[in-house]
């Protein structure tokens, strides 16, 4: 896939298979930042979780923040409007892709974030109705009063890489943790990591991620 043919609904970058590993696998991770982050941050991850046959569509979140970006607001700010614009946009964009490239299917798009990039990834899952390849959450905020009662289909069929820090500050491992169980008791297939770290990526979980990839590519 030498260009992906999109609606540019947010500010993105691709990053094609053939610039991490010569391929012509047709798969895509959608790949979202944290709070006051951008895409700018992600270029080198993706060429560090360096799988064979994915291709990587970077974006940065729809609101301002300092000098990055937000998916959605934080307290003392009411949070939940922020969450549903931004599922809002990330569905649109995942039907988009479908729709505008012919040997795109939704199994083929993964979708990925942290911090509140996984938030988003989880919370479009919640709603979405087609298996997608993956869906990847990394230190994610999970809301307990937003988990489902019920799967969706994307939720039902996608398995779901999950992986935390047991020092981070800012969003406690036990809510994230349990949230996983939550899904998981209603059906869910989620595996859960968790690394000796803060809020951040480690590069033991990029090399445990980058085996789950694989099994899934």
């Amino acid at each position: 896939m030498k260009t992906l043919k999109h609606t540019p609904i947010l500010d993105s970058f691709y990053i094609p298979s053939s610039d991490i590993a010569p391929t012509s696998a047709q798969k895509v991770m959608i790949l979202m930042h944290g709070l006051g982050d951008s895409l700018e941050s992600y270029k080198i991850f993706a060429k560090e979780v360096n799988v064979t046959g994915l291709s990587y569509l970077l974006l940065n979140a729809p609101k301002k923040y300092y000098f990055g970006y937000s998916w959605y607001d934080i307290p003392p700010k009411d949070p939940i409007p922020g969450i549903e614009n931004s599922v809002s946009i990330i569905k649109s964009l995942i039907h988009d892709l479908v729709k505008q490239n012919e040997q795109l299917d939704y199994e083929d798009i993964f979708l990925a974030g942290f911090s509140q990039g996984g938030c988003i990834s989880l919370e479009t899952a919640y709603q979405l109705e087609h298996k997608l390849g993956g869906i990847v959450l990394m230190s994610p905020r999970i809301y307990p009063e937003r988990l489902p009662q019920g799967l969706s289909k994307c939720l039902r069929e996608t398995d779901i890489f999950c992986a935390h820090g047991t020092n981070d500050p800012v969003i406690d491992i036990n809510q994230t943790k349990a949230g996983i169980d939550h899904i998981n008791k209603l059906g869910a297939s989620s595996e859960f990591y968790q690394y000796e770290m803060e809020h951040d990526i480690d590069i033991d979980e990029i090399m445990q991620l980058r085996l789950w990839l694989n099994e899934r590519l």
